[in-house]
């Protein structure tokens, strides 16, 4: 899947920029119970791989994932 950056750039897609930038959200939260767990985040990542399209918005990618963690109550 290729990652179409704010400014117009052409990635490929990158797991592991997911878990850090979600790391780092979680740095952010102050009560532990909200932060996302290993498990939410493969979950999550997991998600955005079935969607299995070509190419994706980065800004749809952090719409999803604002969404999953919402669902999940984070």
């Amino acid at each position: 899947m290729k990652v179409i950056k704010r400014d117009g750039r052409v990635v490929d897609y990158n797991k592991d920029k997911i878990l850090i930038a979600i790391e780092k959200a979680n740095n952010e939260v102050i009560d532990e119970k909200e932060k996302a767990s290993k498990e939410d985040i493969k979950i999550i990542t997991n998600y955005i791989e079935k969607i299995d399209k070509k190419r994706i918005l980065v800004e749809d990618m952090q719409d999803i994932i604002e969404q999953k963690l919402m669902e999940i109550g984070k």
